[in-house]
């Protein structure tokens, strides 16, 4: 994590109502953004992916002037966290880590901490507020969704392996 000329702008924290392993399934399903997060993202070209990363090209509303960035995801999953870099375009130098801790079986505590290349105090206010209500929405969707995910698994409409991600999502 670079972090020497980066402002930390906010911290974020919440309880998810989802296990670890839900949590997970979805940090890894970079597929789901332009899905589940329509109004954040309008689609999403994957360029690299490993076993703890993923690399993206994001496009973003307004549909009338989208902004683009390329946007990487490194997972630490034996530490439980997690890194969002966006490596150009829109909010290029800005990384976002998160932080899991397991506070039950199907709950999780989440530290967000949000690090930018600011300009000024007042700057690095405006934009901690604005990622802490984006934020906010996308965990609240995510949430949501893997609430629901738990649903179709405990009642055995879903059997979970590596390839029904996808196909689970549609079908939720």
């Amino acid at each position: 994590m670079n972090t020497g000329s980066l402002s930390l702008v906010a911290t974020y924290r919440r309880t998810i109502h989802a296990s670890l392993e839900r949590i997970w399934e979805n940090v890894r399903d970079w597929e789901h953004l332009p899905w589940l997060h329509r109004s954040s993202f309008l689609r999403v070209t994957l360029l690299n992916l490993t076993p703890s990363s993923w690399q993206a090209r994001v496009i973003m509303p307004p549909v009338e002037a989208p902004r683009e960035a390329i946007i990487e995801l490194q997972m630490d999953a034996p530490n439980q966290r997690y890194w969002s870099r966006t490596l150009e375009g829109q909010g290029a130098g800005g990384e976002i880590l998160t932080i899991l801790t397991p506070s039950g079986e199907r709950t999780t505590d989440i530290v967000v901490e949000f690090r930018a290349l600011v300009s000024s105090v007042k700057a690095a206010e405006a934009l901690g507020k604005a990622y802490l209500r984006l934020y906010e929405r996308l965990w609240d969707e995510d949430e949501r969704m893997m609430v629901r995910r738990q649903e179709l698994i405990d009642k055995r409409r879903i059997v979970v392996t590596p390839t029904t991600s996808k196909r689970m999502r549609r079908s939720a």
